[in-house]
């Protein structure tokens, strides 16, 4: 009679040893793979508009994240102030310290503006205020009959000019590449 238990512990011994290191080089690799975050909120214009914003990418290169404005400089088209603005971001391209964002609008009080929208924000180190800064919203178009992609936040740059940059009076940003 052959006597092979000692050897067929010692394989699963090895052949378990052998997952556990692979299990924890992917379990690093997921750890270890960045992923792109920003965040804030603050005022502008004298306290008259607040924004408040968090995004982030994950591993997947899926974005989520949402963003509230409120303007009570601006009356929509519908006579409502302040103007509210909610947005549910699902683009975010980070180009050194800057995050453009893409989204779509999830509730407004002004029926008029609720095609895709876009922002950017500008992480000039600490303390925000007086540093930080942040664009004005832009919307695809002024028709209501199309919808903008939220994606095209991804061809933005620093340089390109599209959604000029405001200094913060209060609050931070934080943009993490």
């Amino acid at each position: 009679m052959r006597y092979t238990f000692p050897k067929r512990r010692a394989r699963v011994a090895v052949l378990t040893a052998f997952v556990a290191i692979v299990a924890a080089a992917v379990a690093s690799a997921g750890v270890a793979a960045t992923t792109q975050s920003a965040s804030g909120q603050g005022t502008l214009d004298n306290g008259t508009r607040t924004f408040s914003f968090s995004a982030r990418t994950s591993a997947d290169g899926t974005v989520t994240g949402n963003a509230v404005l409120i303007n009570h400089n601006f009356t929509g088209e519908n006579g409502q102030s302040p103007y509210r603005l909610q947005i549910d971001i699902s683009c975010m391209n980070i180009v050194d310290d800057v995050a453009f964002f893409g989204g779509t609008v999830k509730s407004t009080n002004d029926p008029s503006l609720v095609d895709a929208v876009y922002f950017a924000v500008k992480d000039s180190g600490e303390p925000g205020a007086g540093v930080d800064q942040i664009s004005r919203v832009a919307f695809f178009d002024g028709d209501p009959n199309t919808t903008g992609d939220p994606q095209l936040c991804q061809f933005n740059t620093p340089t390109d000019g599209y959604l000029p940059l405001e200094t913060i009076e209060r609050g931070n940003i934080q943009v993490r590449a």
